[in-house]
């Protein structure tokens, strides 16, 4: 197969597997969960297989559609986001196989969280605005249904309301940035000749930033867009929490990072990146400090880790600070795996507990003492806070690490407050996440009561994604592997 027909395997693996998974849970009713959670491990596996292939070919890879024009683009952006949404996708896969998130309607949920892998794949292999848009609206539609999943909760489809209109304002507002920049640019969207065509500062070009920021923003929860945040990752199940904590809401981070940087310099995109990922990091945490509920905590959490995020980016457009750039993509890749392992164990201990004599398994009084009975599913959460408060040497503490460096290099005092900022919230972080293992490992004696035995399949990606979350800590080289070409990539202007 030649690189560029190969450029498409991942997208056609999974669009095809969204079929597949669709009809096999129609037909095969009688093992439709075990045979849906295959075809849909397949079909990841194949997109996974792919992306590999490609990052071992020459980059950039172009593929063209319809025989005019470039469709698609692979650069080592595309191939990070595609091994972070393909690995969160398989442990989200194998533990909606041993399960009850699919709440027995397995030919919906497994497209879906195909669905929602697909656009963050096609959000890096967008060769233009508009089809950066489109993929961004497809990982945004499949969650649309994902957060209400459980519709006979009334709480849920609450929360899943909330969460599709105001994403939907949000959309509204990122194709109208889109729509401004294909005025301006005299009817073109592709990244390279929008970028030669913004040269300059105009009233319209500043204006599509501001829409591109608050539209893509929403689903990236930045403050004060977040509010949606709480609700959607509490109500939906602990599958497809860890799939939006973990990967979709980092990615439209990504997006709108992608988005933005076709603009000149003479936009102060950096700028403004800066003080919304500041005021992100910062409020995020504060709204997250006294929350006993132990999902809306970490749902809370989310939020400063999206702040941390933009804020490396911001300081990566505002110098071309690469340092800064690569502290925030390795740690959208650490976010995937330390939220991952976290929304997932918490699923693990609602599972077991549900048919148990517990009142409320979320909430932190209620699991005191939980570690003695499940340590697995506790050690996993423990190791989670841990690195989300970037403790060394687990995956969040390098991310943070490389933050704080960029924000450094900024001359003067700036540089200094910038990464003070960023450890001051660190430490701020532990203030609700101590609380969590101070809960989970209490005294033996107030361990909870009954609890059924955990599935193995359940087990396996809980101890998937902590083991990655210790081995890239312990070894960051294999991160930096990824994430350093692909921030070539973002501040090189050659886009996708």
């Amino acid at each position: 197969m030649s690189e560029t027909a190969l450029a498409v395997v991942p997208l056609v693996a999974l669009f095809a597997g969204i079929f597949a998974t669709y009809l096999v849970g129609r037909v095969n009713h009688d093992r439709t969960t075990e045979a849906t959670g295959i075809v849909a491990v397949a079909s990841l596996l194949v997109a996974l297989g792919a992306t590999w292939t490609l990052w071992t070919t020459s980059l950039p890879v172009a593929y063209a559609l319809g025989g005019s024009g470039v469709g698609i683009q692979v650069t080592a952006l595309s191939i990070f986001l595609s091994v972070v949404a393909c690995l969160l996708g398989l442990a989200v896969a194998v533990y909606a196989m041993a399960g009850t998130d699919d709440e027995g309607a397995t030919e919906l949920y497994y497209p879906l969280v195909l669905a929602a892998v697909a656009g963050v794949v096609g959000i890096g292999v967008a060769a233009d605005l508009f089809s950066l848009y489109v993929f961004f609206e497809v990982m945004a539609v499949s969650t649309y249904a994902l957060v209400p999943f459980a519709v006979s909760r009334a709480s849920a489809v609450e929360a899943g309301f909330k969460y599709v209109v105001l994403n939907t304002v949000g959309s509204l507002l990122a194709i109208f940035g889109v729509s401004l920049v294909y005025a301006e640019t005299g009817g073109t969207l592709a990244f390279d000749p929008v970028a030669d065509a913004l040269s300059g500062t105009t009233e319209v070009a500043t204006a599509a930033v501001l829409f591109l920021v608050v539209g893509f923003g929403v689903k990236a929860a930045i403050v004060p867009l977040h509010t949606w945040v709480p609700d959607a990752y509490a109500e939906s199940p602990a599958s497809a929490s860890a799939l939006l904590a973990g990967l979709a809401t980092p990615a439209a981070a990504v997006a709108m990072v992608k988005a933005l940087s076709v603009f000149p310099g003479t936009v102060p995109v950096g700028l403004l990146l800066v003080v919304f990922g500041a005021i992100t990091m910062t409020v995020g945490n504060f709204l997250a400090l006294g929350q006993r509920d132990l999902k809306r905590l970490l749902a809370y959490s989310s939020i400063p880790h999206v702040g941390y995020v933009i804020f490396g980016f911001g300081i990566g457009f505002y110098g071309d600070f690469g340092v800064a750039v690569d502290g925030a993509l390795f740690h959208v890749l650490a976010n995937a795996l330390m939220k991952g392992g976290a929304f997932l164990a918490v699923g693990a201990i609602g599972y077991r507990l549900a048919s148990g004599d517990v009142a409320n398994p979320r909430h932190l009084d209620d699991l005191a003492g939980i570690g003695y009975r499940m340590p697995v599913a506790a050690g996993a959460i423990a190791v989670a806070v841990l690195a989300l408060a970037g403790v060394p040497p687990l995956a969040g503490f390098w991310g943070k690490l490389l933050i704080v460096v960029g924000g450094a290099e900024v001359s003067g005092w700036l540089g200094v407050s910038l990464a003070l900022l960023v450890i001051g919230n660190s430490f701020l972080s532990l203030g609700y996440y101590l609380p969590v293992l101070r809960s989970l490992f209490a005294s033996p004696d107030d361990a909870v009561g009954s609890a059924a035995r955990t599935p193995t399949l359940l087990a396996l990606p809980i101890l998937a994604l902590t083991a990655g979350t210790i081995l890239l800590g312990i070894v960051p080289s294999v991160g930096f592997d990824l994430v350093e070409p692909a921030t070539d990539v973002l501040l090189s202007g050659v886009m996708p």
